[in-house]
């Protein structure tokens, strides 16, 4: 006769771990039903799971005062399967993270008894790994080192558990793996979901776990999972892992370059002291190379580091750890394209042409990836092609606008110039992609609408020069020219571009006013006053400190009045489309410049001031009133130097075009 099943439904998030016991229906990706058979003891009699009701309580809640007067009264209760999950009490507590009652608890059992799996194949080391627990990871696997080989009912080890869902424990993906061998039946490293442990340790940003793992089994750079996914498309799909994916503000970028980094990606030597203590030897040890000597001047630069990081230890310790990443990336892409070199050409091109990687790494513009591949593989740029056949990497760093992508492939070459003029089905032209109104995120990247509109148009001339005469007049299947296509697409950002220029103006115009009308003030009322002809009594006494006052009083007049009038021709130009390309920047160059010189000549006219009129009764005036004049004029400059620069470097600076050839 059947055993009848119970039967519950339970709401889960995403799309729930199968079993054989799981039953679908409706919508899987959010309610699954399990068939849940009754629970029976060694005599095949049904077990009342409500007299293990306490016990399960406590495990849950992690009070082992409780569990213990339990177990002492229920000797077998330890090793007996207390809810409808098949879970003992050590599967409660590793699940609901109670490191302390799981420590207490593997003590009174026996080592079999921590094997023992639940309805989904389940250990209660699965639970520990998942729930991202240390602690009580490493007191089931001294009481049962084996445990680490277990697979779950779909064939997963601790490890993978561990590397997919407690990404914020990195030390303990570090002793799982140092701990799990490549044994039957998981087989972690050779087996089928060898391929996945490496792609999830990558996709959970173990970057330096993943390259220690490439350098055990080289051979896993090119495995591909049960989803047709490669390491190198996952690294692709992450801008954030490369330097040309991330957005790094003005001074994060000014750090970044200096920023002492040393890549060596062997365990922490705190994992690697647990391993030696608990379990005698570590298992997947290498040898790793030790970092190389980087000299005096990489010395400096760490001194000079630990000395700044005490200032903001959160953003140095951030950008530190985010140049790391960026190291280890471009690492792992140089062994997978290694690797991959290993193989036979068709396998190779099959898998970087139809697995989407090149088009993923170019849509994000990761420029380490594409440039590594085609210093491996470098007539791989004529097979770059997307679904209309027509070629990926020149119009794409167009319409997408990344520049370090246009800068690595585009050169006055034949093989640029047949690429420059490929027309697609739409008959959309390199000029027309420039044309195109520039995606949301490197719009945003740039402060202010009308510097925003001015990349665009430096992006237009820059293609404008690369295509052929011919084309230039050519139309879109929408008859329209590549010219007529810019003015339609960018209207709405000129119109926001004058605001935001004449915004800017009104408010700099204001200051400028308020500085000239007092320094112009200050010319004729000088401190300590005039002498019955005239002259200012304090010309000869307090000579210099004098003529301190009437210089900075002089240029900040001058310079509030030049910024005057460059804010004014901003707010009376025509706002023409050529007018944001330089003319309307330089006249804002100016225009702050000049404001910021007027302010500090300012304080420094009033620091010049109250020195002549206060130094007879206060010597010591001078260096706080210095102090204090510097800190609006450092205040102003903070804020608005990341723009300026900007403005200048966009303006007058290099071409972000400039040619840069990949070899």
């Amino acid at each position: 006769m059947a055993i009848p099943d119970r039967v519950i439904t339970l709401d889960v998030e995403g799309n729930p771990p199968t079993s054989p016991y799981l039953k679908t229906g409706g919508n899987p990706a959010t309610s699954a039903t399990w068939s849940i058979p009754t629970q029976h003891d060694s005599d095949g009699q049904e077990v009342n799971l409500d007299q293990y009701l306490p016990l399960y309580r406590a495990a849950f809640s992690g009070n082992w005062e409780e569990a213990s007067k339990f177990l002492d009264s229920h000797p077998d209760a330890a090793k007996a399967r207390i809810s409808d999950l098949s879970m003992t009490a050590l599967h409660v507590a590793a699940s609901e993270g109670h490191s302390e009652f799981v420590e207490k608890l593997v003590k009174r059992v026996p080592s079999d008894v921590l094997e023992m799996q639940d309805i989904m194949g389940f250990t209660p080391l699965h639970y520990a790994a998942i729930g991202g627990s240390p602690r009580s990871a490493k007191a089931l696997l001294m009481e049962n080192p084996k445990l680490a080989q277990c697979v779950d009912a779909k064939g997963r080890t601790p490890l993978l558990l561990a590397a997919t869902f407690a990404s914020e424990n990195k030390e303990l993906v570090w002793y799982f793996l140092l701990v799990t061998t490549d044994e039957a039946p998981g087989r972690p490293f050779t087996g089928d979901w060898a391929a996945n442990l490496v792609n999830v340790l990558i996709a959970s940003g173990f970057l330096e776990i993943s390259l220690y793992l490439l350098h055990l089994y080289p051979e896993l750079a090119i495995a591909i999972d049960q989803d047709d996914c490669t390491p190198l498309y996952v690294l692709a799909s992450n801008q954030s892992y490369f330097l040309s994916g991330s957005r790094l503000g003005f001074w994060e970028s000014c750090i970044y370059s200096f920023l002492p980094v040393e890549v060596h990606s062997r365990p922490p030597h705190s994992v690697r002291a647990d391993v030696a203590r608990y379990h005698g030897s570590i298992q997947n040890l290498l040898a790793m190379p030790t970092p190389e000597q980087y000299g005096v001047l990489h010395g400096l630069r760490r001194t000079l580091f630990g000395a700044i990081k005490r200032i903001a230890p959160d953003q140095f310790t951030r950008l530190h750890d985010a140049k790391l990443s960026h190291h280890y990336a471009f690492e792992l892409v140089k062994r997978i394209c290694f690797q991959l070199s290993q193989t036979h050409i068709s396998w190779r091109f099959n898998r970087l042409l139809k697995s989407d990687i090149l088009y993923i790494a170019t849509v994000n513009g990761i420029v380490e990836i594409i440039r590594t591949l085609l210093e491996s593989f470098p007539h791989l740029i004529w097979v770059c092609k997307n679904s209309t056949d027509q070629y990926l990497l020149l119009p794409s760093a167009i319409e997408l606008r990344h520049e370090h992508l246009f800068r690595a492939v585009y050169d006055k070459t034949a093989r640029s110039k047949l690429m420059a003029t490929a027309l697609p089905e739409s008959r959309d032209t390199i000029l027309h992609l420039a044309a195109k109104l520039a995606p949301l995120p490197q719009l945003s990247s740039i402060s202010g609408a009308a510097l925003q509109m001015q990349r665009e148009l430096q992006w237009f001339k820059m293609v404008e020069k690369i295509v052929h005469p011919y084309y230039k007049e050519s139309r879109n299947k929408n008859e329209e020219t590549a010219r007529e296509l810019f003015t339609k697409e960018h209207k709405a950002l000129a119109e926001s571009g004058e605001k935001w220029l004449k915004d800017t103006s009104n408010s700099c115009m204001l200051v400028a006013t308020l500085i000239a009308t007092v320094v112009f003030a200050a010319a004729f009322t000088v401190p300590g006053g005039n002498d019955n002809e005239g002259a200012p009594n304090f010309l000869e006494k307090k000579s210099v400190i004098f003529m301190v006052f009437v210089v900075s009083d002089a240029v900040a007049l001058f310079s509030s009045l030049t910024s005057l009038l460059m804010f004014l021709s901003i707010l009376t130009a025509r706002y023409a489309e050529e007018d944001f390309l330089y003319s309307l920047p330089r006249r804002l160059i100016i225009g702050l410049a000049t404001l910021f010189f007027a302010i500090a000549a300012t304080m420094v006219a009033f620091g010049a001031t109250l020195s002549i009129v206060l130094s007879n009764k206060f010597n010591w005036v001078s260096t706080p009133i210095t102090l204090l004049a510097c800190f609006p004029v450092t205040l102003f400059a903070l804020q608005q130097l990341p723009l300026f620069i900007q403005m200048v470097r966009s303006t007058f600076g290099r071409s972000m075009f400039r040619h840069k050839k990949l070899r």
